[in-house]
């Protein structure tokens, strides 16, 4: 299963778009234009993006060049659909011609996913265990510092600081070992921010 971007600036495009994505077996997020689909790209971190061209505040092509320019992002494919577009442009990974039939769409959304970089596009670029090992870091950096601040109370239930110190050293013993596993070396796994559902038939 796959998490796949759909930006479409008409609702009932965006809706059968989706709902053929979903049919396939993959999660969805929607956009209703350029911008909003930028956003929740770089939140999100999708497989895949599908986007139309025309649309308000940041048109497809635009998008496109965004997501490439972004480090975080560039190894994300692209599918551009447009009805104004004969050839689709360069900065796109694949291209439909509106009106297209849905059997066409399918197949290139398991096109393209299947030709994804692999391991790539989760997490700023990073392999998925990799991600998780240096998200994990933050939350464990800041667990010891409130661990810290515990010990040096007045009152406090050393059992219960005994157990929250094994529960640590056992998280950060996972977060090490996801690091390896994906080649990352240990001493450089730092924090990261946390941040912030038709029928078939034709599309035109």
């Amino acid at each position: 299963m796959s998490l796949v971007l759909v930006a479409d600036d008409e609702p009932a495009v965006l809706e059968v778009l989706s709902q053929v994505v979903e049919d396939l077996g993959h999660d969805v997020v929607k956009a209703r234009d350029g911008e909003e689909a930028l956003a929740l790209a770089r939140t999100r971190r999708p497989h895949l993006v599908v986007t139309d061209h025309m649309m308000p505040r940041l048109s497809g092509v635009e998008l496109c060049r965004r997501l490439k320019r972004d480090p975080d992002l560039h190894g994300v494919p692209v599918i551009l659909l447009s009805a104004v577009l004969p050839q689709g442009a360069p900065e796109a990974d694949a291209f439909l011609h509106k009106p297209f039939e849905i059997t066409d769409f399918e197949a290139l959304i398991h096109k393209s996913l299947m030709d994804a970089p692999k391991g790539a596009a989760v997490g700023g670029g990073l392999p998925l265990g990799a991600w998780a090992a240096r998200a994990l870091q933050g939350p464990l950096d800041e667990a010891r510092r409130q661990l810290r601040r515990l010990e040096a109370g007045a009152s406090v239930d050393a059992a219960a600081l005994e157990v929250l110190h094994a529960q640590l050293e056992s998280m950060a013993s996972v977060a090490t070992e996801l690091a390896r596993q994906q080649g990352v070396e240990p001493s450089v796994v730092r924090s990261v921010p946390f941040g912030v559902r038709l029928p078939k038939g034709g599309v035109s």
